[in-house]
């Protein structure tokens, strides 16, 4: 069993925090794994990394209301304060980046972007030759956070691109979209594989609109929660 130390805290949004851990040594993982750590010593909890850089690793947490019960955990990390050691275990996980050069959409909402943010800059700071496309779907403008960054990474590989949509709000910037409005022929022929990142039930409906319009299953890769 090993230690974390939080060593920085951000709140992106009224209910979602950034976090950055340190280990003593350096960390190796795959793109696209997660941490669990170890809550009170009997509970275990599971969260993808969002980046990690030799002896740290930070995280994208949505803090839960503390009457929903069995998530209570997302409270107690996100009222970890700095310096505060938490428990965990190795990095795990088979929802991994395939190392190819075929061009990738990655499709998330909110804090399920952690696992594609981390196989999109695994990609890119291993140079692989694709195209690689981040759809963003929340549902107000208020629940947006880290456009800052995407617009950097655009700025600076072309061959990245991210798209925002709001569900429940008209905005000047951003389309009025769900993602399954998004899909179609003529916005996903450019692409090979498909990374998603979601709840079940939605989920289930992207990979069916897909398949509606001709994708391979084998080519659409997933991670439930």
């Amino acid at each position: 069993m090993l230690h974390f130390t939080l060593i920085e805290k951000k709140q992106l949004t009224h209910d979602v925090f950034e976090l950055i851990f340190q280990w003593e040594n350096e960390i190796n993982m795959k793109p696209g794994q997660f941490i669990t750590f170890i809550l009170d010593s009997i509970w275990w909890r599971a969260y993808s990394v969002l980046e990690s850089k030799w002896n740290t690793i930070s995280f994208i947490v949505k803090k839960r209301e503390t009457d929903n019960g069995w998530r209570w955990w997302s409270a107690y990390i996100c009222d970890l304060k700095v310096w505060d050691i938490i428990k965990w275990v190795w990095p795990a996980g088979h929802f991994t980046l395939k190392e190819n050069s075929k061009n990738k959409l990655f499709i998330w909402t909110w804090t399920w972007l952690v696992p594609l943010y981390n196989q999109i800059l695994w990609s890119i700071e291993q140079k692989q030759e694709c195209k690689l496309t981040l759809v963003f779907w929340v549902r107000t403008l208020k629940d947006t956070f880290y456009i800052e960054k995407f617009e950097e990474i655009q700025k600076k590989y072309p061959n990245f691109d991210f798209t925002i949509l709001l569900s429940k709000e008209k905005s000047e910037l951003y389309q009025k979209w769900y993602v399954t409005d998004f899909l179609s022929l003529e916005n996903i022929e450019s692409f090979e594989e498909y990374y998603i990142c979601w709840a079940p039930a939605m989920i289930d409906s992207t990979v069916e609109k897909l398949k509606k319009l001709w994708v391979d299953e084998e080519n659409i890769f997933l991670e439930r929660y």
